[in-house]
């Protein structure tokens, strides 16, 4: 029996594959498009966020590895 204080409304993130949200979207697809629609959408925008993210992060650490080091000289003191 859920507690009190859950709502149909209250946000849980849970972890899954990129195969078991196939699946999950695949079982969606089953209900009625009213009714599946705005899931499939909220998730799709969700992927499509962690993508960015991820592609982001990856193409900084690119750029960050393809800048030269500084390389400081050692001149002797006058």
């Amino acid at each position: 029996m859920p507690a009190s204080a859950q709502t149909p409304t209250d946000k849980v993130k849970i972890e899954v594959t990129r195969a078991e949200l196939q699946m999950i979207g695949q079982g969606l697809m089953e209900l009625p498009y009213k009714m599946a629609a705005p899931m499939l959408n909220g998730l799709q925008a969700q992927l499509s966020a962690f993508d960015a993210v991820a592609a982001k992060v990856a193409a900084d650490a690119k750029a960050a590895e393809a800048k030269p080091t500084e390389k400081t000289t050692n001149k002797p003191a006058e």
